[in-house]
Parts: structure tokens; sequence; C-alpha cells
């Protein structure tokens, strides 16, 4: 990942200020975390994260330590994961921030959890996913439609309040 990024670097394919600003050799990447994304009609069915579909891997580019921006990959067409976008906005330093809140909690180090990331395109919902064999948590990224940010939620009760967003906002129709 680190290579492609320098290649990126050198090519000026940046379109991001952060990234075009940023100096090749203090880039680097940190925090691989599996993305998965979960659609409406899983939502208004009560679906939890046994309704989450993977969908590539995440990391933060840092530079000089600093996150800056991320990199998502995709599955390619030989089941290798390639590059598909870098990103700068609000859920670099988000996911950072959250980051630092969940090292705190006390039962991530016990409960040896995997991060993830969950994104919720139809109701523009982003959060870190803790997943381990006992519990997920998951803490919605600002900002967040469900409020809640930086808060290490159960499952249920994050999966409870999306539904509840969904079902408020959703402009699906009913057929006549």
């Amino acid at each position: 990942m680190k290579s492609k990024l320098h290649r990126f670097a050198d090519e000026g394919r940046f379109t991001g200020k952060a990234l075009r600003g940023a100096r090749k050799e203090q880039l680097d990447v940190s925090t691989p975390h599996q993305v998965f994304t979960m659609g409406l009609d899983d939502v208004l069915a009560g679906g939890g994260v046994d309704r989450t579909q993977p969908a590539g891997w995440r990391y933060l580019i840092e530079d000089s330590g600093q996150p800056i921006a991320s990199a998502e990959t995709s599955a390619g067409p030989e089941g290798t994961q390639e590059v598909s976008k870098f990103t700068e906005g609000p859920f670099v330093a988000a996911t950072d921030k959250a980051m630092k809140i969940v090292r705190r909690l006390p039962k991530l180090a016990a409960a040896g959890f995997e991060l993830r990331l969950l994104r919720v395109p139809a109701v523009y919902q982003m959060a870190l996913w803790l997943h381990s064999a006992e519990e997920d948590l998951l803490v919605p990224l600002e900002p967040s439609p469900i409020g809640k940010e930086g808060k290490a939620m159960p499952a249920g009760e994050f999966f409870s309040d999306l539904a509840e967003l969904a079902r408020a906002t959703s402009f699906r129709t009913e057929p006549n």
C-alpha cells in the first residue's frame, strides 16, 4: 500500500488538497481495517451485523504521523485488493478521534477486538466497528445522523437507533 501511495504522489495523481500538499517521504499508511456496507432494506428489516457485506479495506494515510486522508481498496479482477479511492474529509478525523476513545476502553484489550468500519450510505452513517467473538460495539463517526458520536454502543442499540432513523427518513413509497 505504501508503495502505491508513493507512486500516486510521484505521478501527481492526488486530487485532495492535503495529499497534494504533503511531501512523499512524510506519507505513511496505518490502521488497516475491513470495510462493510449495509443497505437500506437490511436496516429497515431490523438487520444487524449479520446483514452487513464486506466491501474492501481502508487505511489511514498519515503525514508526519497525523491522519490526513484514507485509502480504500476493493476486490480486483483476480481477487487481489486494488486501491479504489483516496479521500479526505470529516470521516478521517472522526476515525482518528473515535480510535483514541476506544483505545481507552478497558474491555478492548481483554476481548481481542478486530477493528472494522461500517458504512450505511442510505442514511449517511459511518461507524467504527469493534468486532469480537463475544461482542460487537459500534462507534458512530462524526457527523452522525443518529448522534452519539464517539460513544461505543452495543450492536443491538446501534442498529435499533439506525432502523428508527431509516424509518423516519425513508422516502420509500408503498405500492397502491
